[in-house]
């Protein structure tokens, strides 16, 4: 009952003895804490060194193909070539559809996707738990654990077992798994806000929590973000004015009212907030819903910089990946821990699946050998009875332990058929102009001289900054809203077909799916119905339920069905990511790839906008009264994403010499 701890050298010592090993790493200046035995920990780590070679060596394969397709797709674009693909070549499958002017544009779209990819070190050993050997204040504690703790929502346990964990001090933890699998619950445990069923919480005396989402709620609509500032940490309102200039509020959102403001402006007040009360855990439950792509750079940008504990839960792959060092993975009704961000998760979790595969075919033999042995000597002898009993238990502790191998998994399903090709334009804006009148009066010109053309082959993301009429473009394209000036063609035989969330909102809730897939044509059988929905995920009893007690992704889900069931020429998607998890976004993207028609689509999705976009049409608010624009940008993603990031650093600049 009574603790040792001792330094040896003597490994069979050290197994018999230890339960737990302290393992320090003098060139890394690292201490790796296993909480099993020598030999356990051994075996783990040298199996964390294979993974870490096989990560390596997939990583190198992968660049290798990802130089030749650039190289290739360079080449086509210097002859002046159309770039076709085949439906065998799997890397180029993607970019069958490219003109010749577009090929160097893709070119440097995958030579990006190389380059940003987090490299896998050659060999790495990987112990269980790594902790910087620095200094810590005595009496500090700033750690949050979880002990055997139950997981629920209004009393109901969650599908999930008791959860022990620990978040030390300066991790960057990303909460990731499908919809409805409890990552806001989880989150709330973390941070002490919602207590467990059964178990405990600890949250470290010495943790200042800052929650994004909670403190948005109970801003204060009326009042100014300088006093509000001022009020919240008895600054004098001059300073709590070059604060958020500092924090990338202009001068003149800083005396605009709060319920004016956009929700990037609002989260970065907040944020200012939290650094004056000094918190250091900052908690994001999916702060990128209803952030605009300048909102969400700034937000990366700022957290990369700030060493303290990050909690987020998010759909967004680029921003996990450019903000978390740790990754927790709720599925299969199962709780993991990873090391790394979400690409360095999902390339080990891959590795992890295949070696998995292996040792299946191995837990297989053996459970074949033990009900063997079994049924031989079972009944037999009474000398083996004990032997039989003995392998019964050892059997039934192996099939609880079986290794669960994650194959194509259907909740991905997503499917969109398009319509029969149709010559271009499909769409055409010629010298378009669009504004709003207010109270009856002349109409105030949101942007003005539009000239673009949409066809079958378009794959275009529209962004900017929010406010500026992204949303309000789309409807021009649909017909929904007439210009001002000038004239939208379409052509006379176009089918479009629009994702929006207020789409989803009118929706009637008392309805199945299966009901409203009917709805759009009675003469479907109920059978059928359920088919075309099993398409989008949406099978089994899913498709019975009430659409109210549908999650937000799976009724995104039954929006996609409606929308691909018209056999669409061209698809408008307005913010299609929101309630969808990381998953579905991806299998979104694919989706979206093999799609024989045209896709113009909202986005501030990193991952979406990288897999599906050719083009970059950027619409930008007016300023001093004069009319937006939409101009097409002639770079790629990330380096529109470089440049806001100058913007704001030069921004920032300023504002603190001012």
């Amino acid at each position: 009952g009574k603790a040792v701890v001792f330094v040896s050298h003597d490994a069979a010592f050290a197994d018999a003895v230890a339960d737990h090993v302290w393992d320090l790493d003098p060139v890394a200046h690292t201490l790796a804490v296993s909480g099993a035995g020598l030999a356990a920990y051994r075996r783990a780590k040298a199996l964390a060194r294979e993974q870490q070679r096989a990560a390596y060596e997939a990583q190198q394969e992968r660049h290798k193909k990802l130089t030749a397709a650039a190289d290739q797709l360079r080449a086509a674009s210097a002859k002046g070539e159309r770039h076709v693909g085949t439906d065998h070549d799997l890397l180029q499958r993607d970019f069958r559809r490219d003109r010749a002017g577009r090929s160097g544009k893709k070119a440097k779209a995958v030579e990006a996707l190389r380059d940003r990819e987090a490299r896998v070190d050659k060999v790495v050993d990987k112990a269980p738990l790594r902790i910087g050997l620095e200094a810590v204040p005595a009496g500090d504690d700033a750690t949050i654990t979880l002990g055997e703790a139950v997981l629920g929502y209004e009393g109901k346990p969650l599908p999930v077992p008791p959860v022990s964990l620990r978040v030390d001090f300066g991790e960057r933890v990303a909460i990731v798994g499908h919809n409805g699998v409890g990552k806001s619950t989880l989150l709330k445990a973390l941070t002490g806000e919602a207590e467990p069923l059964e178990g405990s919480v600890h949250v470290g005396r010495a943790l200042r929590v800052g929650d994004l989402a909670q403190e948005h709620e109970s801003l204060p609509r009326g009042a100014t973000p300088r006093l509000h500032l001022a009020e919240a940490t008895a600054l004098p309102p001059f300073d709590a004015g070059q604060r958020l200039i500092r924090f990338g509020l202009t001068l003149q959102q800083v005396d605009r009212p709060i319920g004016e403001l956009n929700p990037g402006a609002r989260a970065r007040l907040l944020l200012a907030t939290f650094a004056l009360r000094k918190a250091n855990c900052l908690v994001l439950d999916e702060p990128t819903n209803h952030l605009d792509v300048h909102a969400l750079t700034w937000l990366q940008a700022f957290l990369r910089s700030w060493e303290r504990t990050v909690l987020i839960v998010s759909h967004d792959r680029g921003f996990l990946n450019h903000t978390t060092t740790k990754t927790i993975h709720l599925h299969r009704k199962r709780l993991f821990y990873w090391g790394g961000n979400y690409d360095t998760f999902v390339k080990v979790r891959a590795e992890v699946r295949a070696h998995q595969a292996s040792q299946a075919k191995i837990h297989d033999r053996k459970v074949a050998h033990i009900k063997q042995f079994i049924a031989r000597f079972g009944q037999g002898h009474k000398k083996m009875a004990k032997q039989s009993q003995s392998r019964m238990k050892r059997l039934a502790k192996l099939q609880e332990e079986a290794t669960d191998v994650d194959f194509d998994d259907p909740y991905l399903k997503l499917d969109f058929p398009s319509a029969t090709n149709l010559p271009p334009p499909c769409i055409s804006v010629t010298d378009v102009s669009f504004g709003y009148s207010v109270d009856g009066g002349p109409p105030q010109i949101l942007y003005e001289k539009l000239n673009f053309g949409v066809d079958m082959d378009s794959r275009v993301a529209v962004i900017g900054p929010n406010g500026a009429g992204k949303s309000t473009f789309l409807k021009l394209l649909d017909g929904e809203l007439l210009p001002v000036e000038g004239h939208v063609g379409r052509h006379a035989k176009l089918r479009l077909a629009r994702f929006t969330q207020h789409h989803l909102e009118m929706m009637d809730l008392s309805r199945t799916s299966v009901e409203h897939m009917r709805a759009l044509d009675e003469d479907v059988p109920v059978e059928e119905a359920r088919k075309y929905l099993g398409r989008f995920g949406l099978s089994g009893d899913l498709a019975l339920q009430p659409i109210e007690t549908l999650s937000g992704g799976q009724k995104s889900r039954l929006a996609f069905a409606e929308l691909a069931y018209k056999q669409p020429h061209i698809l408008l998607l307005d913010e299609p990511t929101n309630h969808l998890d990381l998953e579905t976004i991806e299998a979104l993207a694919m989706a979206l790839n093999q799609f024989e028609g045209g896709v113009v689509f909202v986005s501030h999705d990193e991952r979406l906008i990288e897999l599906v976009a050719d083009e970059l049409w950027v619409v930008n608010k007016g300023e001093g009264g004069k009319p937006g624009t939409v101009t097409v940008f002639n770079g790629s993603f990330e380096e529109y994403k470089q440049m806001l990031e100058e913007e704001f650093q030069a921004n920032s600049k300023k504002g603190s010499k001012a």
